[in-house]
């Protein structure tokens, strides 16, 4: 039996309007395996850069716990009570990045949603610089806060279609050999600068389109700022919790078939850590005064879906790179 009215329901409190949302899946199952030493400092230093760089009133931050060990679910409720930490999701068991992370995004009312590992340090300006090819390229529908110009090919048809004939597109140097090198170090695999059957390598020369700011076509999955429509696709339930090639499918792929671009800044925003902390982390000094603005973000309007179906955008795309050998 209920007697009286809810006192919440007189209190006519409205909710917060947020336009970016952070989502932070995290899984550290012990402290003892040589793989996961390091893993909650490295976890301490990702949630304390991304919480020293955004702005709290465009941005609020989902740390999604999948069954982490006492000591992390302890550190991200800290994070919680200070209120640092807007939502704290936790599971029962290990569900993976993809189930858990596109379970979170759909759900989310935010227009851009940014779906990052927890190994990830976040540089002072990064949103302010995603959000600026967002804004400067309308079709961009993905963008990864350092340049990923490795990643050129990989589902970005929709760029080449759009743009290549009609000389938009250009190949360069526009990335700093200090970027490539801080891009190599972080992900511990030089390999990822060679092309073996290209004149020049990805350190020399970079596909990237320019307006008031240049734009680097390619963009990564570990770290990526995606417009919410992308996760609206209708894809199978993930059955598997790990399985190599699920990324593509769910955050890598949708976009290209919108007719929207994946991109990445010019300049490192942000270093992949992995899973051993070095010095470029422990010196890392952040600069005031690059938060993103209000009014900034929520201006920046949602583009139409490409008319042209993927499937012809695709073939001339590849096409387009034996012919020209892109």
């Amino acid at each position: 039996m209920r007697t009286g009215i809810n006192p919440e329901k007189l209190k006519l409190e409205k909710n917060l309007r947020k336009f970016h949302r952070i989502i932070i899946p995290v899984y550290i199952p012990n402290l003892t395996e040589e793989y996961y030493k390091e893993n909650l400092r490295i976890f301490e230093f990702c949630l304390a850069s991304l919480c020293r760089t955004i702005n709290y009133e465009t941005s609020a931050i989902t740390v999604l716990n999948n069954n982490s060990i006492p000591e992390v679910t302890n550190l991200i409720n800290d994070y919680l009570k200070a209120g640092a930490v807007d939502k704290h999701v936790q599971f029962k068991e290990n569900r993976g990045k993809v189930n858990a992370s596109l379970s979170e995004a759909k759900a989310s009312f935010e227009p851009f949603i940014t779906i990052s590992d927890a190994d990830v340090l976040f540089f002072s300006g990064w949103e302010k610089a995603v959000f600026k090819i967002f804004e400067t390229f309308p079709k961009a529908g993905v963008v990864s806060p350092l340049p990923l110009q490795n990643l050129a090919f990989n589902n970005n048809s929709s760029v080449f279609f759009d743009n290549f004939l009609l000389r938009r597109i250009k190949y360069d140097k526009k990335v700093s050999d200090e970027d490539c090198d801080l891009f190599i170090k972080g992900m511990g695999n030089p390999a990822l600068m060679w092309r073996n059957k290209n004149k020049y390598s990805w350190r020399e020369k970079q596909y990237y389109i320019e307006d008031q700011v240049p734009a680097i076509i390619g963009a990564g999955h570990f770290v990526a700022t995606y417009r919410r429509e992308i996760f609206k696709a209708e894809n199978p339930f993930p059955d598997w919790k790990f399985k190599n090639g699920f990324e593509n499918i769910y955050f890598d792929e949708p976009a290209d078939r919108l007719g929207w671009y994946r991109l990445s800044t010019a300049e490192h925003y942000a270093y992949h850590i992995g899973n051993k902390i070095d010095e470029i982390v422990k010196n890392h000094k952040y600069e005031e005064e690059k938060k993103l603005e209000v009014d900034f973000i929520s201006q920046i309007p949602t583009p139409q879906k490409s008319k042209i179906p993927y499937c012809l955008r695709n073939f001339y795309f590849r096409a387009l790179k034996k012919v020209m050998n892109l």
